[in-house]
């Protein structure tokens, strides 16, 4: 759902606040200050749900529908990038992944459960858990100009190969496929290959792990892009220089394609205004779960958020695209008279203030806890739309995510105090800053950074969290910037320095609670660049603990395990969560929209029209 990425790409997982998803931070573009009583209920209390998350109207699986017909998507920008193996961001899944290529395993609409798309079964696993085959279907082709080649476990070999590229810059491939053997060597330019990723024929592929690994047993770390399959002898050339120019070549597996020339080279893109989706025709629908009834999709980009929500509204064969919440105004009047056209959906993405643990006062837990116990997160939700666009956040792993009722649910983890009262408690929070060392109740020291948004949303929620703050005495030299400005150069950045980060957010990667806790608070994860454990926690009980998780390979025992470190870390108040996300999707009357539940974007494929 994030992600990159800051994150997105060149991150890890995902962030949120380029309206992603995921990973991380897909951002929720534009949602001043809408105090509505959220879609047909919903007040500022711990509400696990956010209200109606359909908008009204029936959600439509996508089962049936009419075959034929334009769509047009429209956004505020781009895709981040055309190449499969970078693709991360909410909006490249939306508009490339799904509706064009086949990966290993994938998610079906309505669904939180992976499948095999290219893959015919699950991982096959032995050796203990350290090493997984997986059978592909054969005969699955390629678009033009390479119609006449199929697709070979040697392609997704290659495809795995070049997401550690600097010039791919892929930014989750060294969270969960580290555990592949031979990956370090490789980074390292000690060999030409990964070792520990074998095509010992046309359809098995072999991956050889050096310890277990729960999220590629299970599949679900190879459902992600990176397994899209790259034809070596086709793309190696396009990957060479300081940036792969392979995505403006690529060939596809879906249903659709960009249109090309007889050399490959996409001709229906035009950077930042349009990408042209048609009809694959080397795609074969008895291979593949999805129906593709749209005969073109037209991504238009560049557009006004307002003018833009306000034309699929009110015109035709259109829905929304990279923007996760319409304007105040267009929202607020959709509740009131378009609610059918409305689907609001739990995004399975979180909102938080980063505290840097390395500096003072916030290496104190009792400073951190005095934060935590100050902030009021009914007024936060407020400056971003008020309950329609999502809970109150009581710990990490949101709703709908194994592991999040093991981690207390909508109340959140037991016996926290702290954490108890999403209005605010003041006088708690001054009775642990005198915990902390402070006996007046307040911060005495001197003034701490923070950098947040300069845009609204985000803008107004970093200035109430400002206004906060002052409550317990803390004065701080805040700057705000453009919102990659914020992650590029100041959160995502150590040695920045940087105290505070008020508006950070993560999306899931998958439907494991993992990719909720692990990414953003693993003490291997932080990097000198595109860092994204903000908080700088590095806990060697922690840190173990997390390892050990990673290592399971039962849906259950993982659940309960990463329940238990969202307890630890939502305890030792590291960061501060306040929100889980809604994202609200716009379609147009005669539209028969299908949410994907994975990516909590329209799923083009299948969508359809009335």
């Amino acid at each position: 759902m994030t992600m990159k990425h800051p994150s997105q790409r060149g991150v890890r997982s995902r962030p949120t606040e380029r309206n992603r998803m995921r990973k991380t931070l897909v951002p929720l573009l534009a949602v001043l200050a809408l105090a509505v009583g959220a879609c047909g209920g919903g007040s500022d209390n711990n509400n696990a749900t956010g209200g109606n998350q359909t908008g009204g109207a029936a959600p439509n699986t996508g089962q049936t529908g009419k075959k034929g017909g334009t769509l047009t998507v429209l956004s505020l920008a781009d895709i981040d990038n055309l190449d499969p193996g970078y693709w991360y961001y909410q909006f490249d899944y939306m508009a490339m992944w799904q509706p064009t290529q086949r990966s290993l395993y994938a998610w079906k609409s309505t669904s939180n459960v992976r499948q095999p798309d290219l893959a015919t079964g699950a991982p096959e696993i032995s050796d203990g858990g350290k090493t997984l085959t997986i059978k592909i279907r054969p005969g699955i082709k390629y678009s033009p100009p390479l119609q006449n080649r199929t697709v070979k476990t040697a392609d997704i070999k290659y495809a795995m190969e070049r997401a550690w590229l600097p010039q791919v810059a892929n930014g989750y491939a060294p969270v969960y496929w580290s555990a592949i053997d031979g990956v370090k060597a490789y980074q390292d330019g000690k060999a030409k290959e990964i070792s520990g990723i074998q095509a010992p024929d046309d359809t098995t592929l072999v991956l050889k792990l050096t310890a277990p690994s729960g999220v590629l047993a299970t599949g679900s770390a190879l459902a992600l892009p990176a397994t899209v399959p790259v034809p070596k002898d086709y793309a190696e050339k396009y990957d060479q220089g300081k940036q792969s120019t392979y995505g403006q070549h690529q060939v596809f597996t879906g249903p659709y394609m960009i249109p090309n020339d007889a050399s490959g080279k996409l001709t229906g893109y035009v950077a930042g205004k349009t990408i042209t989706l048609v009809r694959n025709p080397s795609w074969d629908p008895k291979t593949d779960f999805k129906p593709a009834y749209l005969d073109k999709i037209i991504f238009s980009g560049g557009n006004d958020i307002t003018v833009a929500s306000r034309k699929i509204l009110q015109g035709q064969s259109m829905v929304s695209g990279d923007f996760a919440v319409p304007p105040t105004s267009v929202l607020k009047q959709a509740l009131q008279s378009n609610k059918s056209q409305l689907a609001i959906v739990p995004s399975q993405e979180i909102r938080y203030i980063a505290l840097n643990n390395t500096i003072k006062p916030f290496d104190n837990a009792n400073v951190r806890k005095a934060v935590a116990a100050l902030i009021n997160k009914n007024d936060l939700r407020i400056t971003r739309g008020g309950p329609t666009i999502g809970a109150i956040a009581t710990h990490w792993i949101p709703p709908e995510m194994p592991g999040h009722e093991e981690a207390g649910g909508a109340k959140g983890p037991a016996g926290l105090d702290f954490n108890a009262n999403p209005a605010g408690d003041i006088n708690l929070a001054m009775e642990y800053m005198k915990k902390g060392g402070y006996p007046s109740g307040k911060y005495t020291g001197p003034p701490l950074l923070m950098v947040g948004d300069n845009e609204p949303p985000a803008s107004k929620t970093g200035e109430a969290i400002q206004a906060q703050l002052e409550k317990l005495g803390f004065k701080t030299n805040y700057r705000q910037v453009q919102h990659p400005t914020m992650l590029s150069k100041f959160c995502n950045v150590p040695k920045a320095e940087v105290a505070i980060c008020p508006n950070l957010g993560w999306g899931k990667d998958f439907f494991d609670s993992q990719t909720m806790v692990d990414p953003i608070f693993n003490g291997k994860n932080i990097v000198q660049s595109n860092n994204v454990n903000t908080p700088q926690l590095n806990d060697p009980e922690l840190n173990k603990e997390m390892d050990a998780a990673e290592a399971l390979t039962d849906p259950g025992e993982r659940a309960k395990a990463w329940a238990a470190v969202d307890s630890k870390v939502t305890a030792g108040a590291y960061s501060i969560p306040w929100l889980w996300g809604n994202q609200v999707n716009l379609e147009s009357k005669n539209v028969n929209g299908v949410v994907n539940k994975f990516n909590s974007s329209w799923d083009i494929v299948f969508t359809s029209l009335k």
